[in-house]
C-alpha cells in the first residue's frame, strides 16, 4: 500500500504566519519534532483502538511520523474540511492497514491460515478510523499548552489550566492564585492566543472553546 493518503493536501498560498507548521514546511527540525509531540499521543491511541498491541502501536506510530516527515509538503488546506488532523489520520489508517496485511502474510507463510487471512483482508477493506472530534481537540489543546508552557509564568499557566481544563470559575481560580478574576481572564486569553498562533492549521479551536 502506498504511504501517501489517497487524497493529497498541501498548504494554501499567501500565508504570512510563522506557525510551527510553516516552520516545519521550511525544514525546521525542531518544529517538526513539536508536531510529532503534539500528535504522537493521538496517533498511538488510534493504533491501540484498532487492536494493535502496545509494541506494534509504537512501531506503527513511528512509521506514521516517518511518512509525515517525507510527505509533509503534500499537505494542503484548500477548504475548511481539509484539516491536518484528517490528513494525519489518513496516514495512520494506511499504516495500520499495512500492519494487518503484513501480519496476514506472516500467517500465510507459517501455516497457510487462509481463513484468518481472509478475515484480515475483509477488515482492511472496511477499515475506518473513527474518533470523537471534541475529545481529540481537547487532548491536542492540552498537549499544545504543555509544549509552550515555558513561555508563561507558572501563575498564568495555572490560571489557564484551572479555567480551561479543570473548568473552574475564574473568580475561584483568582482566589486560589491570589489575583483578580480579570487577571485570570487576561492570562487565559493570552495563552489561548499563543496556542492559536503556534499551532495554526494543526488544531481547530472554536472561539467558545477552552475558557468559556
Amino acid at each position: 500500500m502506498s504511504d501517501e493518503p489517497s487524497t493529497q493536501f498541501g498548504r494554501g498560498s499567501g500565508s504570512l504566519s510563522t506557525s510551527v507548521l510553516d516552520r516545519a514546511l521550511l525544514g525546521d527540525q525542531d518544529a517538526f519534532r513539536k508536531i510529532t509531540d503534539l500528535f504522537s499521543g493521538l496517533v498511538y491511541c488510534w493504533c491501540r483502538r484498532k487492536g494493535l498491541a502496545e509494541e506494534d502501536a509504537k512501531d506503527t506510530s513511528q512509521e506514521v511520523f516517518k511518512t509525515v516527515a517525507t510527505k509533509l509538503r503534500t499537505f494542503r488546506r484548500n477548504s475548511p474540511n481539509d484539516s491536518f488532523r484528517a490528513w494525519i489520520r489518513s496516514v495512520t489508517k494506511n499504516k495500520i492497514v499495512d500492519h494487518y496485511r503484513t501480519q496476514a502474510k506472516r500467517v500465510k507463510s507459517i501455516d497457510s491460515g487462509e481463513i484468518e487471512i481472509a478475515e484480515i483482508e475483509e477488515h482492511c477493506e472496511t477499515f475506518e478510523l473513527e474518533g470523537n472530534h471534541d475529545l481529540e481537540t481537547e487532548e491536542l489543546f492540552q498537549t499544545a499548552v504543555q509544549l509552550i508552557r515555558q513561555e508563561f509564568s507558572e501563575r498564568d499557566y495555572q490560571a489557564l489550566w484551572r479555567v480551561a481544563v479543570n473548568r473552574m470559575p475564574a473568580k475561584d481560580v483568582a482566589t486560589e492564585l491570589g489575583t483578580t478574576a480579570n487577571a485570570v481572564f487576561i492570562a487565559v486569553s493570552r495563552i489561548k492566543k499563543r496556542v492559536r498562533e503556534e499551532f495554526a492549521d494543526l488544531i481547530e479551536l472554536r472561539d467558545a472553546d477552552h475558557g468559556r
